[in-house]
């Protein structure tokens, strides 16, 4: 990919200038683990289209859409994700925390996050053995939401920065349905290092993860790129912790539902944060699956951490 459909994206209802936006430099999955683990030290992340197989992705998208329709959120045939524009979750689920951890834990999601050629792949990248996070992130974005630009290091680091964040498409996301982006070297910018550094979200609670400036003011001020590209069925992503990072906005007219999902692996030879460990993970806030986004109804505001 030399170029992207700028045009389509949005990011916060702003269009980016052509020069702030381009496309993820793509890693093909017969990559030698040398080049691999260079490209991922030089940038702090790879894209590898096709990672994972389109069945298994399917039978994702059908689970985790059939739980929706349950609440009221899909209208058609699930698997399809398309929104109906309401949302009966509250009325029809009394435990929305606990809802969104079933859907959360579904073995057909799970065979994914917690496959072998995932685990392979990060103990590339790591250089050592590494597991993964039983807690984890499910985003099921429709019209008008985006993922405000952070970095995950205030979230997950703080036991140790041998981490990684693995972020997974489970569908056809093109520029206007929201995918991922990357701000291209961000986590070399001193402005980023000394902002994040000894932060952690739930310690330090007069401070926000998100960056108050947008992503297009702040791609301005570091002299950098929004770095992202149309995303197919079984993409990822795998970025390291001070890498800047957020979506653009779904904006499509047809309703379609962005699912994606971020997972955590860090070196096995390190602490582990009890939070996102064990058979119920508290999360960043301790309050488990009902602290996250997914576990909001579609018809909801997502809160801003």
């Amino acid at each position: 990919m030399n170029s992207l459909a700028s045009k389509d994206a949005k990011v916060l209802g702003e269009t980016p200038p052509s020069q702030l936006i381009a496309p993820m430099r793509e890693t093909a999955l017969d990559t030698s683990p040398t080049e691999i683990r260079q490209r991922f030290a030089d940038d702090a992340y790879v894209c590898l289209p096709g990672f994972f197989a389109k069945d298994n992705v399917s039978a994702v998208r059908e689970a985790v859409f059939t739980r929706l329709d349950e609440a009221g959120e899909i209208r058609g045939t699930p698997a399809n994700g398309i929104y109906s524009g309401t949302s009966q979750r509250r009325e029809n689920i009394a435990d929305l925390g606990k809802f969104w951890r079933e859907v959360s834990e579904n073995w057909s999601l799970r065979r994914v996050t917690h496959s072998r050629a995932l685990h392979e792949l990060c103990d590339v990248l790591l250089d050592e053995p590494c597991i993964p996070q039983d807690y984890l992130f499910l985003r099921a974005a429709n019209f008008g939401r985006q993922t405000l630009l952070h970095s995950d290091s205030g979230f997950f680091a703080r036991m140790t920065d041998k981490v990684v964040t693995v972020w997974i498409s489970f569908g056809d996301i093109p520029l206007h349905l929201g995918p991922l982006f990357v701000m291209e070297k961000s986590h070399q910018h001193p402005r980023v290092t000394d902002a994040l550094a000894d932060f952690d979200v739930a310690r330090d609670k007069d401070k926000k993860a998100s960056w108050s400036e947008t992503p297009i003011e702040l791609a301005e001020q570091l002299s950098s790129r929004l770095l992202t590209r149309h995303m197919k069925p079984g993409d990822i992503v795998v970025f390291g912790m001070h890498l800047l990072h957020g979506s653009l906005d779904n904006v499509d007219p047809g309703q379609r539902i962005r699912l994606s999902c971020d997972i955590r692996y860090q070196a096995q030879s390190e602490p582990r944060d009890p939070r996102y460990f064990g058979p119920h993970p508290g999360g960043t806030t301790g309050v488990g699956y009902g602290e996250l986004v997914g576990a909001i109804p579609l018809n909801e505001e997502w809160h801003i951490r």
